[in-house]
């Protein structure tokens, strides 16, 4: 018979086998990961609600941009367990929609929707988010925070997250852009360019940048705090689990590499771009 924690996981495993092979590159991409290690990143995850985005910077600058009613609708990818989707809802009274292609992150988020008493403005929807991008769709705001190049180059990022939102609607794209163009070569990061090279990507189709955050300190800090909370949850998992340990470690070390990584090489930068056209109606 299985104890609670073999349940657990077993559970995981019958959940990972219906995602497609894109899917889990996707997933283990935006969070670094061995896909090896798919199984086990709820657990070692589930103190991060956030999930590392500039969570206090992007909610906050929203309430700079000019909606032309009440009735916004906003859009989360990769909204992970839905503190983005949640705040806004929260503070703004925003309509959200979260996709996510964990769903065990979007149980949580439905937890915590039910938790801050906006359900009924929260709608979660388990899908690899470069399936749902390919139908065209009119929201105000589309959200993309800390995912890195999942849907590819930062030209092909805006190119398609722009399907997403109205003539006049706003992209929020949390990310990072080399400190120099003279960088060690680190997989996840091939996306990454100079300031210059962002911009250009970022207005390739006509559209504004209308805001910038610089966001280095913010991501050092949350870095440092979710490292630290990762290691428990590791020690934890390893003390259940001692054949586990090798993989466990070696991501926890990636973990650890990959904060040393973004504090040495990137600046971190939170971009809001209106798309070009008539003003919202």
């Amino acid at each position: 018979m299985l104890d609670h924690l073999e349940c657990f996981f077993y559970h995981k495993l019958n959940l990972i086998e219906d995602l497609t092979e894109r899917t889990i590159k996707s997933v283990t991409d935006s969070l670094e990961a061995d896909n090896r290690m798919l199984p086990y990143l709820p657990y070692l995850l589930q103190d991060l609600w956030s999930m590392g985005c500039s969570l206090d910077q992007i909610i906050s600058v929203v309430g700079t941009l000019m909606f032309p009613s009440e009735n916004v609708n906003a859009l989360d990818l990769g909204c992970g367990k839905g503190a983005v989707a949640i705040n806004l809802a929260f503070k703004y009274g925003f309509n959200v929609t979260g996709i996510d292609a964990m769903q065990e992150f979007l149980d949580e988020a439905n937890l915590k929707a039910s938790e801050y008493n906006v359900s009924h403005l929260c709608s979660f929807i388990n899908e690899d988010i470069n399936d749902f991008i390919k139908v065209n769709r009119e929201y105000d705001l589309v959200i993309f925070a800390s995912l890195g190049g999942i849907l590819g180059s930062t030209t092909e990022t805006v190119g398609k997250l722009r399907t997403q939102v109205k003539p006049g609607g706003y992209i929020i794209v949390d990310d990072a852009y080399l400190k120099s163009e003279s960088i060690p070569k680190r997989k996840g990061y091939e996306y990454c360019l100079s300031y210059s090279e962002t911009k250009n990507a970022l207005t390739a189709f006509g559209d504004v940048i209308v805001q910038q955050i610089n966001t280095t300190g913010v991501n050092e800090k949350i870095n440092q705090e979710y490292l630290s909370l990762i290691k428990n949850r590791a020690t934890e998992l390893i003390t259940m689990n001692p054949e586990l340990e090798k993989f466990v470690t070696a991501y926890v070390d990636n973990q650890a590499v990959e904060c040393s990584f973004i504090n040495n090489y990137l600046e971190g930068a939170l971009w809001i771009v209106q798309k070009k056209g008539n003003p919202l109606s």
